[in-house]
């Protein structure tokens, strides 16, 4: 397989799928989801005031692709056994115990949330091929039975073991089958993860990293967007991804609860990027509650990743390798796919994907799969940015310092963007309204976006 496919794909615009339906919706509502974010964006001064087809690849070029082919997952999804999710409305699972089977009182009933299999039934519903089960700070949905079964039963699906680790702000433990200090793995140690890590300063925290990444895992900062990890350790740290996209819609802002800034989030991201390190974009959906599933169900949004074959350590490879882009849908609902690649030496072959190294003098092309009509490209390097009406054309071919797209030293990367009025909101909705919410100058519309092709 080379770069542009999907597993078990035709072309990249196609799983072979017709509009199946996923706990209420079809892929036909999940674009109309995207438009009407995208309308509704266009609307806010107002509201103030009062898959395409692919590229062909030659015999000659295909031998010069990276091998693999692209899957989809979601890091990000929380099960019952987690301090901030119920079994019932009037009990929760035992945090402090050791025991699937311990309770005590539910605080709120509406943050009943779903069992590790259900979890895993929705994403493979989604049309996901990997999911994170991401518990705070314990793995114990790992050794539930029901969970062995069914990964059991389906063999082709891969179940990511890991934790979010509450530190000076969240961090993502993809790998870990137990709790981790900062010495490595604590074998038997499953509960209670966040306490096991004695030094909590910037050298205790790349210690904790370098420990999973020895085990083959993948440290990724969780929605830097809460301001915790940024103020505690700004850009010492420097994790293997970050989860820019964090919570259903881009739009999903303050003031709604529990909301995201995610500009801010990509914004500090660069700041990794433009200090010569190397590392990954992912979205995740945080996805909790029964009562919040149909707007933050898994694999909204979901991580795309390069991998040579479809299994744990294949995707925990293709993260580390920072092969990655991010979908605001999953397969399933039909979310927009973005592939930015580069072509080295001019030859015509696009070698070099999402995460690769390619040359000063290098070529790219971005290729869309499902974008809305009326679909903005933006492409941002390390001296700026620049945005590109797509019309009816599904690729993109430029050069950086040529025909107005800014000259980049260090690296390009992508995003897919629907009109969402932005110029008009901010003018018009930002100087009434600016302090109590970045609905009026953020980006509402985001499709897709990817890890950059970095320069050297």
């Amino acid at each position: 397989m080379w770069a542009g496919q999907v597993r078990g794909a035709l072309p990249p615009n196609s799983r072979g799928m017709t509009a199946p339906t996923v706990r209420g919706l079809t892929a036909a509502r999940g674009k109309a989801l995207l438009a009407t974010l995208a309308l509704t964006a266009a609307a806010t001064p107002a509201l103030a005031a009062a898959r395409g087809s692919d590229a062909h690849i030659t015999n000659t070029q295909a031998h010069k692709m990276p091998v693999g082919f692209w899957v989809a997952g979601d890091l990000h999804v929380h099960t019952i056994y987690g301090h901030d999710t119920c079994t019932t409305p009037t009990e929760a699972w035992d945090p402090a115990s050791t025991d699937r089977n311990a309770r005590r009182s539910c605080a709120d009933p509406y943050t009943v949330g779903f069992t590790p299999t259900q979890r895993l039934d929705e994403a493979e519903q989604r049309g996901l091929d990997f999911v994170a089960l991401t518990d705070h700070n314990n793995v114990v949905n790992q050794t539930d039975p029901d969970v062995i079964a069914w990964t059991q039963e389906h063999p082709s699906f891969v179940f990511v073991p890991a934790y979010e680790n509450s530190q000076p702000g969240h961090v993502q433990m993809l790998g870990a089958r137990s709790c981790y200090g900062n010495d490595g793995a604590i074998v038997g140690a499953v509960i209670e993860c966040d306490q096991k890590v004695a030094d909590k300063s910037a050298a205790g925290e790349a210690a904790l990293a370098d420990g999973l990444r020895a085990d083959g895992g993948v440290f990724q900062v969780n929605h830097p967007s809460d301001g915790n990890w940024p103020a505690a350790f700004g850009h010492t740290v420097v994790p293997d991804t970050v989860e820019v996209w964090n919570i259903g819609p881009w739009a999903f802002q303050h003031p709604f609860p529990a909301s995201n800034d995610n500009d801010f989030s990509l914004r500090w991201y660069d700041e990794f990027l433009r200090q010569g390190d190397h590392v990954a974009i992912t979205g995740g959906s945080d996805t909790h509650w029964v009562t919040t599933d149909s707007g933050q169900g898994v694999g909204e949004p979901t991580t795309w990743v390069f991998v040579r074959q479809l299994t744990l350590q294949g995707v925990l490879r293709g993260l580390r390798a920072h092969h990655t882009f991010v979908s605001a849908l999953p397969p399933a609902l039909s979310g927009p796919r973005l592939f930015l690649e580069a072509d080295r030496n001019g030859d015509g072959a696009f070698e070099a994907i999402a995460g690769s190294e390619t040359s000063t003098h290098a070529t790219y092309r971005v290729r869309t799969a499902g974008a809305l009509p009326g679909s903005v490209l933006r492409i941002v390097t390390d001296s700026g940015t620049a945005e590109v009406p797509l019309g009816v054309e599904s690729s993109y071919t430029f050069r950086p310092g040529v025909g107005g797209i800014p000259a980049a030293t260090m690296f390009v990367r992508a995003e897919l963007l629907a009109p969402d009025g932005k110029t008009q909101r901010r003018s018009g909705c930002d100087p009434v309204v600016g302090a109590q919410t970045t609905l009026c100058r953020n980006d509402l519309a985001m499709e897709a976006l990817t890890s950059p092709v970095f320069i050297g």
